[in-house]
């Protein structure tokens, strides 16, 4: 019994000593590390605000006894006594007026294509051009806030692909087509009753088919005078009772105006004559050029900050209280995690990086921080130095410039 229980104890001694064992030797030569490699990239440094749009806005006024049929869109130019809409008696007469507008148009492309003939080889390559950078354009369209241009990019492709099916040879003619809509629109020119109306615009510009009841809350002409106070109050004011006989309004310059108040520590960078780009995120997903006409600050800390603009588009015509994101500097280099980034006995920023099997700490220099990541500059050539497409140590235990990982 006693040989027994001695011979128990010694399993036990041995088996603990060679468990000791291999744990130190994990912990000496197996430390596991998680890497992830370091690419490019660009940010920009952003402030946030709110902006008040100031624009040379003339309302356009009248009886609308029937129903109203706007032919044209918003954001488009209209010239000074051009359409801008029609009374028709009924809803249903200005839908068969733009059905007839939609089949006069597929009439005339078939009819273009028609004559064209086949051109060869040359006109292919170009048609086929054109198809490539419509569906892109219808593309980028179908991921806008605002779909108004899908269907004039949905027409041209079709018109597109209709050219190359006749140089390609695999038609030979739209006649059948043609007919059958000419047909269709003899039948609706029939059924309808033509307008009683049109609406004129008084002057030329950029037409918007509603009006908000800020149009008359600040003379365009004082718009570069707008204080921190005066904005306060356009913020939290509310619009003009609409007139029953509002059709809509001209925007009637190419220049108008975005105001935002800030305060005076962050409109620092916004001096007069800077070019910002103005980043509307609800409103359209691309920058606006734009040029700071005026800083006007006050004895409470605030500033209000004039951008002028120049772009217009269908979206950009109708707002008038957005968020908007200033963006002030583009920031180049490479990305890495903030968490990742070390101060060494030398007082020197880096990262540990995986070389082969060793850790090697390499310098950075920030240029852009934000919580979670930062952009560092890209020293090509300098080995000292984070490189592009290095190696970065994002997950390890006792990590030390030359220490060995297997």
């Amino acid at each position: 019994m006693d040989t027994f229980i001695k011979r128990i104890i010694t399993i036990s001694l041995s088996l603990f000593l060679i468990s000791y064992v291999i744990y130190q030797c994990v912990q000496v030569f197996y430390n596991p590390v998680k890497t992830e490699t370091v690419y490019s990239s660009s940010e920009y440094k952003i402030i946030d605000a709110e902006g008040f749009t100031v624009r040379n806005e003339s309302v356009i006024t009248g009886k609308k006894k029937g129903y109203l049929f706007y032919t044209v869109e918003n954001g488009n130019r209209v010239s000074k006594g051009g359409e801008v809409a029609r009374v028709y008696p009924t809803e249903e007469d200005s839908h068969t007026q733009y059905q007839l507008d939609r089949l006069n148009e597929s009439i005339t492309q078939l009819k273009e294509i028609q004559n064209q003939g086949t051109a060869g080889k040359v006109n292919l390559d170009t048609i086929d051009k054109q198809i490539r950078q419509s569906i892109s354009s219808l593309i980028i369209s179908l991921n806008q806030p605002s779909l108004k241009d899908t269907d004039q990019w949905q027409l041209k492709l079709l018109s597109l692909m209709n050219k190359k099916q006749v140089t390609i040879g695999k038609a030979s003619g739209f006649e059948n087509r043609i007919n059958e809509l000419t047909k269709l629109r003899n039948q609706l020119a029939a059924s309808f009753s033509v307008a009683t109306a049109s609406v004129k615009s008084p002057i030329a510009g950029y037409f918007v088919s509603k009006a908000d009841g800020f149009e008359k809350s600040v003379d365009y002409n004082e718009a570069l005078s707008l204080t921190p106070d005066r904005l306060r109050q356009l913020f939290e004011a509310r619009p003009d009772q609409a007139e029953s006989d509002v059709i809509g309004k001209v925007v009637g310059d190419y220049k108008w105006y975005l105001a935002c108040l800030l305060p005076s520590a962050e409109a620092g960078e916004l001096r007069q004559g800077s070019k910002p780009g103005l980043l509307l995120p609800f409103v359209t997903s691309e920058a606006i050029p734009s040029e700071v006409v005026a800083v006007n600050r006050d004895k409470r800390g605030y500033s209000a900050v004039i951008f002028e603009c120049n772009y217009m588009s269908g979206e950009l015509s109708a707002i008038r209280r957005e968020s908007v994101q200033i963006r002030l500097r583009k920031y180049e280099g490479l990305r890495i995690p903030s968490s990742r980034v070390i101060t060494n006995e030398d007082d020197v920023q880096g990262v540990y990086t995986l070389v082969g099997d060793m850790v090697v700490f390499k310098k950075i220099k920030i240029l852009y921080a934000e919580p979670d990541y930062v952009i560092c500059e890209e020293i090509p050539g300098d080995k000292s130095y984070l490189q592009l497409y290095d190696d970065i140590i994002v997950e390890g235990k006792g990590l030390y410039d030359g220490k060995t990982v297997r």
